[in-house]
């Protein structure tokens, strides 16, 4: 029998009295423990590290994400809906090992991989979070391209990996994953401005939106043009803020000049390399002309769950070897039944979601959904880790506050506001304590 000496003992009561504590912790403050797995959005460390820049399965980012979920739905339950598309996602994978003509380097641990990537951004509508906690979620999500940018600079400053090489990729390792990032932090920033006593999120979004600018992703860049137009028309409180807040407007503009004086001649420049060349697709004419061969060898019931991942592995050389392109993704991975099946399951859960939304964050999702129709035609947005705080944001949209729904939009409460009023002023002088508002 090896002797425990008294170092052994002592190491593991303090790994036992952090693991509980860890524990305690998560669950009296799962929204901090939230809070923390989407800041880790902001950084991939493994590229400092030597790891590839964009990560394609299972990994930290996820986990961590999970596990927040997990905490939150023990503590506050999760909400009695059909969760459709992981249902098809289900219904693809056994397809998948029934049916389908599946691609050698897919095994069973890849399709597993693939499963938890592509369900785990569904969860986040199923999860309820602690009443009045969308403040402080939403102005993370919105902040952390910011904080991506200010890791890789430090980063960068001590000697460590660039964070800026002709294209904007914070600590993230990849100018596209990075971009999806600023694309949501614009996206929220926005529209959390429209609401009470948030104008400043205004400025923002300007710098979020600069910061997709400064990324170089055209299609990214075109989202967010396109979810501005459409939320412009849709959201009556975004043109009130723009008509009344004029500094805001003002220095928001300003970035977005400043970054577009900058940056725009090397983006014409990536973008059209000659008159005779028309517009450069970096590769992903040849990426979709091979994904499109392999749906071709399996078109009813797919390659796998994770083809999309592995496929084009020892026959592309790419450093993200993926379709960049979900529609493709999904033909490529379940055939026509099992696109078909998630694209119906993806219907169902928009729908979902409008019945269960509030009225201004209605207007949010009627510029979203589209812009990030858009989105998916050209990048990965259901594979990027960093994709994960847009479907987070979703389900902070869901969240209620501590006196009701929490997504009153500016002014919304003006007309009852004298009633309240009296009502307050009436129990008062009854002898009750007034409630005070945080």
């Amino acid at each position: 029998m090896p002797d425990v000496g008294l170092t052994q003992v002592t190491a593991l009561l303090v790994g036992t009295g952090g693991l509980a504590l860890a524990l305690w912790l998560a669950w009296r403050l799962p929204t901090g423990v939230l809070l923390l797995a989407l800041a880790a959005l902001a950084i991939r460390p493994q590229i400092y590290f030597g790891a590839p820049e964009v990560g394609l399965g299972w990994g930290l980012h996820q986990t961590l994400l999970l596990v927040a979920l997990l905490v939150n739905a023990a503590k506050h339950g999760i909400r009695k809906t059909i969760n459709w598309p992981i249902l098809a996602l289900a219904a693809v994978f056994v397809l998948n090992l029934a049916l389908a003509e599946l691609d050698p380097k897919v095994k069973p641990v890849i399709m597993a991989s693939a499963f938890g990537v592509l369900a785990l951004p569904w969860v986040f509508t199923q999860v309820v979070l602690a009443p009045g906690s969308r403040r402080a979620l939403a102005l993370t999500i919105a902040s952390l391209a910011i904080l991506s940018v200010a890791i890789g600079a430090a980063l960068w400053s001590i000697g460590m990996r660039d964070f800026f090489k002709y294209r904007l990729e914070g600590a993230t390792g990849n100018a596209a994953v990075f971009a999806l990032l600023a694309f949501t932090g614009f996206a929220v920033a926005l529209h959390e401005s429209t609401r009470r006593g948030r104008p400043f999120l205004g400025v923002l979004a300007a710098v979020n939106l600069a910061l997709v600018l400064l990324s170089g992703t055209r299609m990214a860049i075109f989202a967010s043009g396109l979810f501005a137009m459409v939320y412009a028309v849709a959201s009556p409180a975004l043109r009130e803020q723009l008509r009344t807040r004029r500094l805001e407007l003002a220095i928001g503009a300003g970035l977005l000049v400043a970054a577009a004086w900058y940056y725009l001649p090397f983006l014409w420049w990536r973008s059209f390399r000659g008159p005779q060349e028309g517009m450069r697709l970096s590769g992903r004419d040849t990426l979709w002309s091979f994904y499109y061969e392999q749906f071709l060898m399996s078109p009813i019931f797919g390659r796998g769950l994770g083809a999309g991942f592995v496929g084009a592995l020892h026959w592309l050389e790419f450093s993200v070897p993926a379709p960049h392109n979900e529609y493709l993704h999904l033909l490529v991975v379940g055939g026509v039944v099992g696109a078909g099946t998630c694209f119906v399951a993806l219907f169902l859960w928009c729908r979902q979601l409008w019945r269960m939304a509030s009225a201004n964050d209605r207007n949010f999702l009627i510029a979203l959904l589209p812009a990030l129709a858009a989105y998916a035609i050209t990048d990965n947005v259901l594979i990027y880790a960093t994709g994960l705080a847009l479907f987070a944001y979703l389900g902070v949209l869901l969240t209620r506050s501590g006196r009701g729904r929490d997504d009153e939009p500016a002014g919304g409460r003006k007309r009852s506001s004298s009633r309240s009023g009296k009502r307050s002023r009436s129990s008062v002088e009854q002898g009750a304590k007034p409630r005070v508002e945080a």
